[in-house]
């Protein structure tokens, strides 16, 4: 249905500031990317250099399928409070300044099963300084600590992005059919809107999580493939 991706998130892209490079080269003056002092000040603000214990990330979207991240270990996990929706337009990576795409967002209300990946203390720092260039790339995400419930009966405190509602790029409330449309024709230099969905889906769905809203976003793609959504 998609079309391969133009370019995939790694380690190294994020290193050696790739893609910070091509959200400014894509965005220009509008590209509002945070310095890396900035990110890491923002970073140490939740997390120190050197945490006395292993690090948890809560991961809902595309860190599930693609986290670029040395994980030690995933479980599965549900926060509360907060609920996975498409509500942050994208200029960038999934999108462009004249045809922006949606992504995933952590937005307030309800429940949001997903995963949790640890990280070693020893790697810490290193992997969520990667981590912040990937997700607090242009200040539209709001690192928090959030509980985590495991379906092992366990409970972590795990980062996680939240959708900053002050940001430019936050959709407040969009019909669900216009969202449909934009995800299924928009393109960035990461790859379709749609392959986003699609991954996340499929990734969600291999580990028994069934997300109604996602599966009523794709079968509304897939029934109006081919004709403008009205």
């Amino acid at each position: 249905m998609t079309k391969k991706p133009i370019q995939k998130i790694t380690r190294e892209l994020l290193a050696n500031g790739t893609i910070q490079q091509m959200a400014r080269d894509r965005d220009g003056a509008n590209a509002n990317i945070m310095s890396d002092d900035e990110l890491i000040a923002s970073r140490r603000s939740l997390i120190p250099d050197n945490p006395d214990e292993d690090v948890w990330v809560f991961a809902y979207g595309s860190l599930i399928w693609n986290p670029a991240l040395e994980i030690r270990e995933s479980k599965l996990g549900r926060i509360y409070g907060y609920h996975r929706r498409f509500c942050l337009r994208t200029r960038i990576g999934r999108g462009t300044p004249e045809k922006p795409g949606l992504i995933l967002g952590l937005d307030r209300g309800g429940c949001c099963p997903g995963q949790v990946l640890r990280i070693d203390r020893k790697d810490a720092m290193a992997e969520l300084d990667l981590l912040w260039r990937r997700e607090m790339l242009n200040k539209s995400y709001v690192p928090k600590l959030l509980k985590v419930r495991c379906d092992d009966g366990s409970r972590v405190t795990a980062v996680s992005f939240v959708i900053n509602r002050k940001s430019e790029s936050y959709v407040a409330e969009l019909p669900i059919e216009q969202k449909a449309e934009i995800i299924a024709t928009a393109h960035g230099f990461i790859g379709p809107c749609l392959e986003y969905l699609e991954r996340t889906h499929e990734s969600l769905a291999a580990l028994s999580i069934h997300d109604r809203y996602l599966d009523r976003i794709l079968k509304m793609i897939s029934k109006n493939a081919g004709k403008p959504l009205q």
